[in-house]
């Protein structure tokens, strides 16, 4: 029997014994990127360059997770929803290659300053493999790295790490340089018929807890107020995510 799909929300424990990481080599996707890698590598360098300022704290995303502002990052979809345009069409090779993956929900470039840990956390689903493209990596391995349950990997530049986001993972870079990496989040093959339910469960459940840490009317809701209002809300972000999308709407408030 496969592995059941699970949700952090749950409250009840990932279990530690499933994969703590996987092999990139099985996806034929993965290896046309690296095989590009020439041609990407210039077009990411320039938008880093460009959009440097524009890089987002994490620690409001992953609260709880204290790396302070070391751990920050530049995103262009998030849990199927597009947040930029501009991102795609600035890195015209690498998004050609990345909107050709199946199951595709999460595209972001994520920044590691130089002696920065991010601790120990897990994600909110096993339905995703969580991949790792090193753009800007100073070192290896003990110094610059990712473990996953018991496992440790260390990034390159211009090769994938995919993990699984379920498992508690943490990641450090003990150097004086920052580590970049891409970082996009495609749902596993066996789970890829749920994909929009997927995205829809985790982006209602998003905008909950943004809507209460913003002090809004979820602030002060009790768990079953927040649980009616997120069976509400579901269909609705069921529907309207892939018309968002198709429309362009986010053009409205980002470009």
């Amino acid at each position: 029997m496969g592995e059941k799909l699970w949700y952090g929300a749950y409250k009840y424990p990932y279990d530690p014994s499933n994969a703590c990481f996987y092999n990139p080599a099985d996806f034929k996707w993965a290896t046309d990127i690296e095989q590009q890698w020439d041609k990407i590598k210039p077009e990411v360098q320039q938008l880093i360059e460009e959009q440097d300022r524009n890089f987002i704290s994490n620690e409001s995303l992953y609260k709880g997770v204290g790396s302070g502002k070391g751990w920050s990052s530049l995103s262009a979809m998030f849990w199927g929803l597009k947040v930029s345009d501009s991102i795609a069409k600035k890195c015209p090779t690498l998004f050609g290659l990345l909107n050709k993956i199946p199951g595709l929900t999460s595209v972001s470039f994520s920044r590691l300053a130089p002696n920065t840990t991010i601790p120990e956390h897990h994600g909110e689903t096993n339905a995703i493999m969580r991949c790792h493209l090193g753009i800007e990596v100073p070192r290896t391995l003990p110094e610059c790295g990712l473990r996953s349950g018991t496992e440790t990997l260390g990034w390159a530049e211009g090769k994938w790490l995919f993990f699984n986001d379920a498992q508690h993972h943490s990641a450090w870079n003990n150097t004086d340089k920052r580590r970049i990496v891409l970082i996009i989040d495609v749902i596993r093959p066996e789970f890829l018929y749920q994909k929009n339910l997927i995205c829809a469960k985790i982006l209602t459940a998003h905008f909950i807890t943004a809507n209460a840490n913003k002090g809004g009317m979820m602030k002060n809701a009790s768990r079953s107020v927040k649980n009616i209002v997120f069976v509400l809300a579901l269909p609705l972000v069921y529907v309207m995510r892939p018309l968002y999308n198709m429309l362009g709407l986010n053009k409205m408030y980002h470009e």
